[in-house]
């Protein structure tokens, strides 16, 4: 134990073998316990000491100096303690007069009275004991004397306090004994601080201001934090009312214990300023707090071996000294800026003024404090202060960061600073108070300085070649005179100074100044890109270098915010100089210019990397949620996604032209861009697989990346039509199943066929064919896919019908597509010399469909299928059914009754076509049968057949036989095709306006004729005739 007695000038420090007293520079040595008390005996005498041990033996010395002796000068007494009780404190109350409090409550005065020029101690007990044992397990007090030499003492207990009245005539008087420890839970028990469980509480000390207040210094547990119980500590005022007090403000001490071991001693306050600050000494620091404003803040120990050993007060002016056991310090306050803290800028100037500090002097040996935040550090003040901090670091602010003509140590230094800054926050624990968006600020100014670091590092090896002018130099004049900070004696170094957090605006000015260099010197632009490149190079590898081996020194998460290293200013700039680079090699292959600079070769594949990375570190950032409310991110995201899809595979393929295969592999692995991996490997021999010289990366690939590859893979191979290489690599590299979850992911029947009938699975490549030839626009194709999928579903284990049917109704529509061409070619027999096809189709057309001259729409349409059915396309159901019904279909007899022409046909031909189509949606379906059966009636002239005058009914009979309503309703009952439903004379109305006239023109014709007499008619002489044929049968 130890102390500081500013009364008497002189310190002490003493343990159970030894003590120390000197006046700040003179040590005298004594073997005596450890309670102590200094007796002043003036300014111009050397002070007494009482040294009272534990078992209650006093020891009085009348003059310090006397201990030069040996210290056995003393004269002893003893407070005969009861057996198993001890002296827990020893406190002055004036000069004359101290106080002892036991472990059992009981309060001991001892009195200093002078005879003859000599002392006398003398020691006895309050008389009248306190009411409970253990009330005073340790004393604080504070008394004052009144005009007839009475004093007031007040003693602080474990949950009380009491007043004492010391009579002049040698007796004491209790006149208060409160209960203080319920009032002073009722106010904490409302704190976010206190523990869930129990509070815990203590009174430790005790001081009275000049108005009077009480001040007590109290612990309670506070909330555990990372695993470790919590010791907190508060002032409480109070207020004496009466014989009540009141609980005016609690103020919480900026200090805390946890389970980790401290110095073992009980806090103490002291009144500073006539009590307008509070100081608290704890066993390893110091705290401060103003009881007119919110200001605290504390001095702490930074060695475990050292430890505080007393605090002096000095009333008349604003320090005090503070002892420990390797130093004496002290402090000074300034009560006019305490009174004037705002808490709004106050505590983000504490914590960044603590921050300072450790920045500055953390690492100096000779620094005995160690810097630490308060506990509840203030969240917003935290990051503010770190924030302002570390951007004074950056613009070199002479308060943090001192002059150095040496700017490389300069840069160093700051650099060192902005590192200990954030290592500082580790340390204490409080970088989960920090924002996200906070770390980042701090790790972007840092990787901008040691980016800049490097950026001069290599100026500077520059420099030393004696270049005639360098590109980095006039960028930064350029950029300075933009900003009209061109009056600096050295414009560089002042940049490097004050400016590196511009480091992102500097390096994009990179290409404008070589070009317009270029011009002023009359030099060519390519003979400065190396200088360029590595001014941009250099700058952003060093910051991600620095991110990424720093990444969790900030605790980062991605995305960064908006990074400077990947701004599309920054994008722009990287890739305007890799095309510069790109037409420089360009130029001197083809003989332009004449390129002997080494350099560019290694550049190359650099400016290709941060190409990657900072797009990639762009698109992570405007994909994140974080950045969903920045304005136009959606579009920026969209445009730099598409322009990177399409850059990428241009840079690496640039990359393998310019020799550099190995760094474009690199590159696309990286990135896991396997689209380009996929095409890198097929730039030389594709075939057969194994000539191809990245044969074997392509089995590393597919082993090391499976389908992420194979898919990319396979998809380069259907697109450059080499599948011969897909289904080689099935057969003798065994990758059957990724062929199979490819196509799974993928559907491509037209080709899927193939491997399933490697395979054997028949039912599937049939499956995979029928669906592929709906979908087939050339007819042969067509063809050809339902012939061999008919096959495979036959070869299959069980052919099902519904399948086999189906493809029978293909090849069925594919015999009606050769037939209608057969027909429509015949007429041009006879045609002689080449013919274009719109001729051709022209001749067609009017030997075939003679009636369409009245409908200029429908010609249009059927001159279009007419033209596509020779191009060999195949034609859509509805297309179809048109060609069939819109032509000229003839129904011819001859002498012998049998039918000579018999093109009439095709409109039950029409008709058994619609009735197989599944895959056309009803209403169509239901549309087309009305349009087919309008044709049938339309084909006959019912006019000429409706006049029966002076004719047989035999005659009429033959005349109904003879029309195309009867011959179809005759192929259409014989094939068994559902009549019912599926007649309606009204024609649809189609959206085109000209088709619309002619449906128009049909739907009026057809309103001319009394249509269901006629199909009454005509279908009971079908059936009629039916059943003549089968009795005569």
């Amino acid at each position: 134990m130890g102390g500081i007695d500013t009364l008497s000038g002189f310190a002490v420090i003493a343990s159970s073998r030894t003590c120390f007293v000197w006046q700040h520079a003179q040590k005298m040595t004594f073997s005596i316990p450890p309670f102590h008390a200094l007796v002043p005996h003036g300014a111009s005498q050397e002070p007494g000491l009482i040294l009272l041990s534990h078992s209650g033996h006093v020891r009085f010395w009348q003059s310090i100096g006397m201990g030069l002796a040996g210290g056995e000068n003393f004269a002893p007494f003893d407070l005969n303690l009861r057996e198993g009780e001890s002296v827990t404190n020893l406190t002055r109350v004036d000069n004359q007069l101290y106080v002892a409090s036991t472990s059992h409550g009981s309060l001991y005065r001892i009195a200093l009275s002078s005879t003859g020029g000599k002392y006398h101690l003398a020691t006895r007990l309050f008389s009248r004991p306190p009411s409970a044992r253990g009330l005073f397990s340790f004393l604080g007090s504070s008394s004052t004397q009144s005009p007839i030499g009475e004093r007031e003492v007040w003693a602080l207990g474990e949950e009380r306090i009491q007043k004492w009245i010391l009579k002049a005539e040698g007796w004491e008087e209790k006149v208060v004994d409160e209960n203080l420890s319920e009032a002073v839970k009722m106010v904490l028990e409302d704190s976010q601080t206190v523990s869930e469980g129990e509070m815990d509480l203590e009174l430790l000390d005790l001081a009275i201001n000049e108005a009077g207040s009480f001040i007590v210094l109290v612990s309670y547990a506070g909330k555990e934090e990372s695993g470790n119980l919590r010791r907190l500590y508060a002032l409480v005022q109070l207020e004496l009312v009466g014989k009540t007090f009141t609980v005016l403000h609690v103020k919480p001490v900026p200090y805390q214990n946890t389970s980790a071991p401290t110095a073992p001693v009980v806090p103490r306050i002291q009144l500073l300023l006539s009590g307008a600050i509070v100081s608290v000494e704890f066993g390893d620091t110091v705290a401060f707090c103003s009881e007119e404003s919110e200001y605290q803040d504390r001095i702490q120990l930074k060695s475990q071996a050292d430890r505080t050993l007393g605090v002096g007060v000095h009333q008349g002016n604003n320090s005090l000294l503070v002892l420990t056991a390797s130093s004496m310090m002290q402090v000074q306050l300034s009560l006019d800026k305490i009174r004037r803290f705002s808490p709004q800028t106050g505590r983000t100037n504490l914590i960044k003024s603590t921050m300072m500090q450790a920045i500055l002097y953390g690492s100096l040996p000779e620094n005995p404090l160690y810097f630490s935040f308060p506990p509840h550090v203030d969240e917003e003040s935290l990051m503010r202060g770190a924030e302002q901090l570390s951007q004074a670091v950056l613009r070199s602010d002479p308060e943090v960061v001192r002059r150095d003509h040496d700017l490389t140590a300069q840069l160093h230094s700051r650099s060192d600073r902005l590192s200990w800054l954030m290592s500082f926050i580790g340390e204490n624990m409080v970088q989960d108070k920090m924002s996200q968006r906070s770390k980042q600020r701090l790790a972007t100014d840092a990787e901008k300085l040691h980016a800049a670091e490097s950026l001069w590092q290599a100026y500077n090896e520059l420099l030393e070649t004696s270049p005639k002018f360098t590109v980095l130099n006039d960028c930064v004049h350029a950029y300075m005179a933009e900003l009209g900070e061109l009056k600096h004696e050295d414009v560089m170094r002042a940049f490097f100074r004050t400016r590196v957090a511009e480091l992102g605006r500097l390096i994009r000015k990179v290409a404008e100044v070589i070009k317009m260099s270029a011009e002023q010197t009359k030099r060519d632009v390519y003979q400065l890109l190396p200088e360029a490149n590595q001014i941009v190079i250099v700058t952003l590898h060093a910051a991600f270098k620095y991110r990424s081996a720093n990444h969790s020194r900030y605790y980062l998460e991605a995305p960064m915010i908006s990074a400077w290293t990947s701004r599309p200013g920054t994008i722009d700039i990287v890739l305007s100089l890799f095309d510069l680079t790109t037409k420089a090699f360009d130029a001197a292959a083809a003989g332009s210019i004449s390129l002997t600079e080494t350099a560019l070769h290694d550049q190359l594949p650099q400016l290709a990397a941060l190409l990657f990375e900072c797009v990639s570190e762009r698109l992570q950032w405007l994909s994140s949620p974080i950045a969903a409310d920045e304005p136009n991110v959606g579009q920026e995201r969209e445009e730099l996604e598409q322009r990177f899809a399409s850059l990428r595979p241009e840079v690496l393929e640039t990359l393998r032209r310019m020799g550099r295969q190995d760094k474009a592999f690199a590159l696309a692995e990286r990135y896991s861009d396997f689209a380009s991996l996929v095409a890198l490997c097929h730039r030389d021999t594709i075939w057969p697989p194994e000539r191809n010289p990245h044969f074997e990366r392509i089995q590393v690939y597919i082993d090391n990346y499976k389908e992420s590859f194979t898919d990319e893979l396979y998809q380069w191979y259907i697109q450059h039509g080499e599948l011969r290489i897909m289904f080689d690599q099935e057969t003798e590299h065994d990758q059957s199943a990724f062929i199979d979850r490819f196509f799974a992911k993928k559907p491509n029947p037209g080709i899927s066929w193939l491997h399933s009938v490697g395979k054997e699975r028949y039912e599937e490549a049939a499956g995979a064919l029928l669906e592929e030839a709906k979908r087939a626009r050339e007819l042969q194709a067509k063809h050809l896919m339902l012939s061999i999928g008919k096959l495979a579903q036959l070869a299959g284990e069980s052919a099902d019908e519904k399948v086999l049917d189906a493809f029978h109704d293909g090849l069925d529509f594919v015999s009606v597509h050769q037939t209608l061409i057969t027909e429509l070619r015949s007429a041009l027999e006879g045609v002689t010399g080449r013919r274009s096809l719109d001729n051709q189709v022209d001749i067609i057309i009017k030997a075939k469909a003679r009636k369409l001259r009245e409908t200029k729409g429908f010609a249009s349409v059927y001159k279009d299928l007419v033209k596509q059915l020779l191009q060999g396309k195949a034609l859509s159901i509805e297309d179809a059914v048109d060609l069939l019904t819109l032509k000229d279909n003839l129904l011819v007899l001859n002498d012998d009754g049998e039918y000579e022409v018999e093109t009439v046909r095709d409109y039950a031909t029409a008709l058994y076509l619609l009735s197989s189509a599944h895959d056309l949606p009803e209403a169509r379906k239901k549309s087309t049968f009305r349009t087919v059966w309008r044709r049938v009636y339309l084909n006959d002239d019912w006019a000429a057949i409706g006049k029966t005058a002076n004719v047989s009914d035999s005659e009429i009979k033959d005349r109904l036989r003879n029309t195309a309503l009867y011959y179809t309703l005759k192929k259409v009952i014989d094939h068994g095709i559902a009549l019912e439903g599926n007649y309606n004379p009204a024609p649809d109305i189609a959206s085109r306006r000209r088709i619309g006239e002619d449906y128009n023109y049909e739907r009026d014709r057809l309103g001319d004729y009394e249509l269901e007499e006629i199909w009454v008619r005509v279908k009971e002489l079908v059936v009629s005739d039916e059943e003549a044929s089968m009795w005569a049968s």
